[in-house]
């Protein structure tokens, strides 16, 4: 059962990242699973629960990793900073995932909502959260502060596969490193010079 599952999950990345959550079904990722939609739906019920589990599976050590990496760090920059290296890094290793997430964002599906929220760890967001309470940042929306940083992040990741090298001289790897670092000055610095 333990491979029928995991030839369903690759199936639905491939299904979600192509056709979006709506265009999909069941019967569509069955079918690329090699597999009949009883088994799918056996497994997972439906496809929003699909994409649920799907995220989940992909997504817990990044989510565990940026939990760790937040629990020691009092410093608001620092903390920022390393958490949104480790989501950086996990959608620079997961192409797919990213297409998957901007698919499912462009849908407008109702599901996505509880899909986002299994990306940064319940910890990430009571840091946030005590930083907004103590006035260690300017935002007061703790969502709003969350889609600033996915945004500031996901969005080259969402561009990466359509934009041609800035400059020959350089890899893809070393315009993503130059471009985390333009947006932590941002972030910790401010777009002004006074």
């Amino acid at each position: 059962m333990q491979e029928k599952r995991k030839k369903i999950l690759e199936a639905a990345l491939d299904e979600f990242s192509e056709v979006g959550f709506i265009n999909s079904s069941s019967e569509s990722i069955a079918a690329r699973a090699e597999l009949e939609p009883a088994v799918v739906r056996a497994l997972f019920v439906d496809k929003k629960n699909l994409l649920t589990e799907l995220f989940r599976e992909e997504t817990e050590p990044m989510v565990n990793a940026i939990g760790l990496a937040v629990q020691e760090i009092e410093d608001p920059k620092k903390l920022i900073r390393k958490a949104m290296k480790h989501l950086d890094l996990w959608f620079l290793m997961h192409p797919k995932h990213v297409k998957m997430y901007m698919r499912c964002v462009l849908d407008g599906s109702d599901v996505f909502e509880s899909v986002y929220r299994l990306l940064i760890p319940s910890e990430f967001f009571d840091r946030l959260n005590q930083m907004i309470e103590k006035g260690q940042v300017r935002s007061e929306d703790l969502f709003i502060l969350s889609l600033l940083l996915d945004s500031l992040i996901l969005f080259f990741h969402m561009m990466m596969p359509g934009l041609p090298p800035i400059s020959p001289d350089e890899s893809m790897e070393e315009i993503a490193k130059l471009r985390f670092e333009a947006v932590m000055d941002l972030l910790e610095n401010g777009l002004y010079s006074t």
